[in-house]
């Protein structure tokens, strides 16, 4: 079976009403991860609470060191959560009912399956989205410009799949992955707080896999149809209307499930094409409640 898609427009699919809660969407490891991060991040900080407090004939650098080790990860994450919104947002183009209005409208319905809409408050507000230069880069993301608001940023290269080679149906999947990200609130401050000690700790990167799974999860839901689009992030823009999808899975059944592999999954923020793929193959029959490998 080869990977060609028609030309597919953004259609009027049925409202969100009988979406699952939050908690269902969420892949089953992501929040023993993230109780993971927690008590690791409570247990460094008590530790250096108590480092400082058994040690108070040292000298006034030391606490305000041990303080600043505490503190600068929140301040740091405050500072470039503002910062890096504006950097990226001027050099780009917001996405609107006049600018590229037909991604806007795709993008809008996605939200409005998931109770966003643009005079929403907080987190029910639709986020923004801007389109960027990917300068080769394959790649989109959710982030937060905001305490309580994110924003949605897709490099160039990746839209080229839609108004290019006409596939709206994998963008759709992967517009629906990021605001899966916001709706599962992956992109909160205390999520920004934990990353620092949880990834010297090496906890951080399957904290993020098992977000990652969770906003596949919620983009199967909205773009079951696009799932397997996703094949262009492992074979390229152009490439990937020529692959076959029947004979990347019996290539990758024809590969060791050993340890390398599940070192390189284990290790890596974003599950590796193998395992990622291999679930959302199960998709189109299974439906949208599947839970990839962590391992």
């Amino acid at each position: 079976m080869s990977l060609h898609e028609e030309t597919s427009r953004p259609t009027d699919r049925p409202s969100g009403s009988g979406l699952p809660p939050v908690r269902e969407l969420r892949h089953r490891a992501e929040v023993p991860m993230l109780v993971l991060a927690g008590v690791s991040s409570v247990v460094a900080v008590a530790v250096f609470i108590v480092l400082v407090a058994t040690n108070a004939d040292q000298p006034g650098w030391l606490t305000s060191a041990v303080v600043l080790i505490v503190l600068g990860p929140l301040l740091a994450g405050l500072f470039f959560i503002r910062y890096m919104y504006w950097t990226t947002i001027s050099n780009g183009v917001e996405v609107t009912p006049r600018q590229l209005p037909q991604l806007y409208e795709l993008f809008a319905e996605l939200g409005g399956r998931l109770s966003m809409t643009p005079d929403g408050e907080g987190l029910l507000k639709l986020p923004r989205l801007y389109v960027t230069n990917g300068n080769g880069v394959f790649n989109a993301y959710a982030t937060k410009c905001r305490i309580r608001r994110g924003y949605v940023v897709i490099y160039s290269d990746l839209l080229d799949i839609a108004y290019l080679n006409g596939d709206f149906e994998t963008i759709r999947f992967v517009l629906g992955h990021e605001l899966g990200h916001i709706h599962c609130r992956h992109v909160s401050v205390w999520r920004t707080i934990l990353r620092p000690i949880s990834t010297i700790l090496q906890i951080g990167p399957s904290v993020s896999r098992a977000q990652e799974y969770s906003a596949d999860r919620v983009g199967s839901l909205l773009a079951p149809e696009g799932v397997m689009g996703m094949i262009g992030l492992f074979a390229g823009k152009h490439m990937s209307k020529h692959v076959d999808i029947d004979a990347y899975f019996d290539s990758v059944a024809d590969h060791e499930d050993g340890f390398w592999l599940k070192l390189a999954n284990f290790r890596a923020d974003h599950a590796v094409g193998f395992r990622r793929m291999t679930a959302l193959r199960r998709v189109p029959d299974e439906g949208w409640d599947v839970h990839g490998r962590m391992l």
